[in-house]
C-alpha cells in the first residue's frame, strides 16, 4: 500500500486510506514507520517539524486505526515531531475521545486548519467530555 504524501509549510501531510482495519494496519504501520526513517531525519531535506495524518475520509475509526496512529504517535514523538490529525466526522472523533488521544494529539477538522499555526483544535484541552459533539 503506498500512501499519498506531500510537504506544505513545513508539514508532512499523509493521507490515509478511508478504512484501516485487521487487514491493512501492519502495512499502514510499517510505511509509516518507514516514512518518520525518511522524512524525519536529520539528514532529511524536507525540513519537517510537523506531520498532519489526513483521515477526514474515514467514516469511522477502528482500533486497529487508533494502534496505527498511537505509533505514529510515539515513533514521531521521539524525534521530536509533533503529529496534528483531520478528522472531520463525528464517530471517528468520539473515537479519539474514547481512547484519550485527544489529549495527546492536536485534532482538526481539516488540512487547512491543521498548518495554520495556532488554528482551533483540540490540542492541550485535555480529554473532552465523551458526549459532546463534534
Amino acid at each position: 500500500m503506498t500512501l499519498r504524501t506531500s510537504i506544505r509549510q513545513g508539514c508532512l501531510i499523509v493521507e490515509m486510506p478511508p478504512e484501516v482495519d485487521i487487514g491493512n494496519a501492519e502495512l499502514l504501520r510499517r510505511d509509516l514507520r518507514s516514512m518518520c526513517r525518511t522524512h524525519f531525519s536529520p539528514s532529511s531535506p524536507d525540513g519537517v517539524a510537523t506531520v498532519v495524518v489526513d483521515w477526514a475520509a474515514a467514516p469511522f475509526l477502528t482500533m486497529a486505526g487508533v494502534a496505527v496512529l498511537e505509533d505514529l504517535r510515539q515513533q514521531a514523538g521521539k524525534q521530536g515531531i509533533a503529529v496534528r490529525v483531520v478528522v472531520s466526522r463525528r464517530w471517528p472523533r468520539a473515537v479519539l475521545r474514547i481512547v484519550g488521544l485527544t489529549g495527546v494529539l492536536a485534532v482538526h477538522d481539516s488540512v487547512e486548519q491543521a498548518l495554520t499555526v495556532g488554528g482551533p483544535s483540540s490540542e492541550g484541552r485535555g480529554r473532552p467530555e465523551l458526549g459532546k459533539s463534534s
